[in-house]
């Protein structure tokens, strides 16, 4: 029976932690889960009992004992749920979904501030700072400034 055991200090090793499951029988392992990085205990451990009586005897005994300073949390340990997604994709998490969309650019050509307006329809613009025909390059300079401070594009000599 696989068992879990939380809240172990990150000083526990995993010969401490069997000693504490020998005491209700056979041991088979103890394996205290490690960050890959660091390789620092996670403050959890897994140990594998092989008779059930034996492991739920263990259970009832260790959980809410301490060691090292902590509270242990032991209980059956549950089978790893499948992570969703296909082909490994990762679901949640970090800064949002990668295949995530702005809403600005969904859905035709509305203008970035969603107003919901056509910026093609000669409608009111964004970037039209005198509410007028649309008609004006997006700087709002008029005659033919394309927009560029400093008078447009440059002449070659």
């Amino acid at each position: 029976m696989n068992i879990f055991v939380g809240n172990l200090s990150f000083q526990t090793t995993e010969q401490e932690l069997q000693r504490e499951f020998e005491a209700f029988g056979e041991t088979a392992s103890a394996k205290i889960i490690t960050d890959h990085e660091t390789l620092k205990s996670r403050g959890f451990a897994f140990v594998e009992m092989r008779d059930r009586d034996q492991a739920l005897a263990a259970i009832a005994g260790i959980n809410g004992k301490e060691l090292a300073g902590k509270i242990l949390k032991v209980n059956e340990a549950k089978p790893r749920e499948a992570r969703g997604g296909q082909s490994g994709e990762r679901t949640g998490g970090g800064y949002g979904a990668r295949d995530r969309v702005p809403s600005w650019v969904s859905s035709g050509n509305k203008d970035r501030a969603g107003s919901g307006r056509d910026s093609r329809d000669g409608g009111d613009s964004i970037y039209d700072s005198k509410g007028g025909s649309g008609n004006r390059s997006r700087g709002g300079r008029g005659s033919g400034s394309g927009g560029r401070s400093g008078g447009g594009r440059r002449s070659s000599r």
